[in-house]
């Protein structure tokens, strides 16, 4: 926490300042229409803070195991100016206590997010190591509070996303960096593809619930591909002027494929499958895009029909999934906007369409 604490110091403290400015200046940044106000001109700075930890399913000798690195929320600053929107994780502070019962982990997240007029791609890395079985309980007796530990066990997960806007009076900007405001209620659909490729290694060794390290000499190590159509609905409702209420819904269909590696006493073989599943994402958010400060909240779940066997791995975010963000967006500074306006002049794509 204190990482966090002197983070908000450093980035509030010169944003107040930067509240001095006079209002005509944020007007002549801005572009109004009747549903949407355009902020891309001016830089935002967002604080965040989520339990968004993915999360792994196993199998193992007819008993799942949930594992889970030993992140209970997760903090991010956020930077966004005009189409990019640059997401960085702050990995927070763990007591011994909860060390010792669950294990060190070693976190790293960076989302990188191009989000234009119809279009919105995301493109996400996260790299874990060190995981613990939070269901420990479930089959091991124990008379402390330590849980199975996997201290080797190292996960990598690229994620991307990309969405096509059908209704352009809808803000997509508003909903997801807060470089737009939706001045009035409006939805629409977007589908999308979706694709996740990763990889699970290091599940060979355990620290059992007496803290004694043990050799595996069986155990699955994965790695794989999932693909994913989507049909996505979302709408903003606009309470009174710069209140609002999101709600969404994203059902899909996905194929995983996948490769296990089966470690054996006799010997090592890889086998490769291949599984389909319906999912639904949904969820349920709300907050305040003012002139200056922004500030709102979501939560968010995913139901699926995915199957679990002994040669299988699901994937999953964080169930109940929520976050909280604080910002602020003011006259943006020239190491900020030289480098993407040279981007736009070099990539005529990277430019809105002219308003009509």
């Amino acid at each position: 926490m204190t990482l966090f604490r002197a983070l908000v110091i450093l980035i509030i403290f010169p944003l107040s300042a930067q509240e001095q400015e006079a209002n005509s200046e944020i007007t002549k940044d801005s572009i109004v229409d009747e549903y949407i106000i355009d902020y891309k001109k001016r830089f935002n700075v967002k604080l965040e803070v989520s339990n968004d930890v993915t999360t792994f399913l196993l199998l193992e000798d007819g008993v799942n195991l949930d594992l889970k690195p030993n992140l209970n929320l997760r903090y991010a600053i956020v930077f966004s100016y005009k189409f990019l929107s640059v997401r960085i994780g702050v990995r927070p502070k763990i007591s011994d206590e909860d060390k010792e019962n669950k294990g060190g982990s070693d976190t790293f997240r960076l989302r990188l997010q191009l989000l234009f007029d119809k279009w919105n791609h995301v493109l996400e890395y996260n790299i874990d190591k060190g995981y613990y079985i939070s269901n420990s309980s479930d089959f091991v007796i124990s008379d402390n509070n330590r849980r199975l530990q996997f201290p080797e066990m190292s996960s990598n997960v690229l994620f991307g996303s990309s969405s096509y806007k059908f209704n352009k009076n809808y803000s997509m900007r508003a909903f997801q960096s807060q470089t737009e405001v939706q001045a009035k209620s409006a939805g629409s659909f977007m589908p999308g593809i979706n694709y996740t490729f990763y990889s699970l290694t290091g599940t060979d060794v355990v620290i059992d619930t007496n803290g004694d390290r043990v050799f595996r000499d069986t155990y699955n190590e994965f790695n794989g591909m999932n693909l994913a159509l989507s049909v996505a609905y979302y709408y903003t409702f606009v309470l009174k002027k710069y209140w609002f209420a999101n709600a969404y819904a994203v059902p899909s269909a996905g194929i995983d494929y996948y490769t296990t590696k089966n470690a054996r006493p006799s010997g090592s073989t890889k086998s490769n499958y291949t599984q389909s599943y319906l999912a639904l994402n949904y969820g349920f958010g709300g907050g305040y895009n003012g002139d200056k400060i922004f500030f709102g909240g979501e939560i968010k779940n995913r139901l699926t029909n995915e199957k679990l066997t002994s040669e299988t791995i699901t994937v999953t975010p964080a169930q109940n999934h929520f976050s909280v963000y604080f910002g602020y967006r003011f006259k943006a500074p020239k190491p900020i906007t030289a480098p993407v306006d040279y981007m736009e002049d070099k990539v005529p794509l990277l430019k809105d369409e002219p308003k009509n």
